[in-house]
């Protein structure tokens, strides 16, 4: 691998770690939850790539990362996990509520890897989220009506497991491109 690169991370319940590691391992670089991370050390590094969950399509935790980022966002890949279908209108509200729309991404690139879930593991908000969501799939006055609802609330109430290591290829092709420049 041609230049420094780390793999940073926030994840609550593994699945997001689980990519973090596996991205690392295939780049044979530094790996570290962002909360461990001395984000003072970032213009260090030739690659940054950042995976975290979504709640609510918020990027949990980028906030703590993004003023670390200044000058960097060129070679900064993030990386997303959920449970949520992905397709170009949740990739936009993605876009919406974490940059405030595509156009200010600052030349970063995102990526969706599937996650995990177990209702078993959640508590507090993330819960009452959880319930929410499932009674505005069931009401069908989401954006994309019935496409897809009954298939979240069958993960809403009895789990998924969607990790899949395939998902990361992308950005490890991504992640390439920029060591490569």
């Amino acid at each position: 691998m041609d230049g420094k690169a780390v793999v940073l991370y926030t994840s609550k319940r593994g699945s997001t770690q689980e990519y973090a590691e596996w991205i690392a391992e295939d780049l044979g670089c530094e790996c570290a939850s962002l909360k461990d991370f001395d984000k003072g050390t970032i213009p260090e590094y030739d690659l940054i790539i950042y995976g975290s969950w979504l709640r609510g399509s918020g990027i949990v935790d980028y906030d703590k990362l993004d003023p670390y980022l200044e000058g960097a966002k060129d070679r900064t890949i993030l990386f997303v996990t959920g449970v949520s279908e992905y397709n170009p209108a949740n990739y936009l509200q993605i876009c919406e509520i974490n940059f405030d729309g595509r156009e200010n991404m600052d030349q970063m690139q995102l990526f969706f890897c599937p996650g995990r879930y177990n209702p078993d593991n959640v508590k507090g908000l993330d819960k009452m989220l959880m319930g929410v969501a499932k009674k505005v799939l069931k009401s069908g006055k989401t954006e994309d009506g019935a496409a897809g609802a009954d298939q979240m609330i069958r993960y809403i109430e009895e789990g998924v497991d969607l990790v899949d290591r395939k998902y990361t290829e992308p950005i490890l092709n991504a992640a390439h491109k920029i060591l490569n420049r």
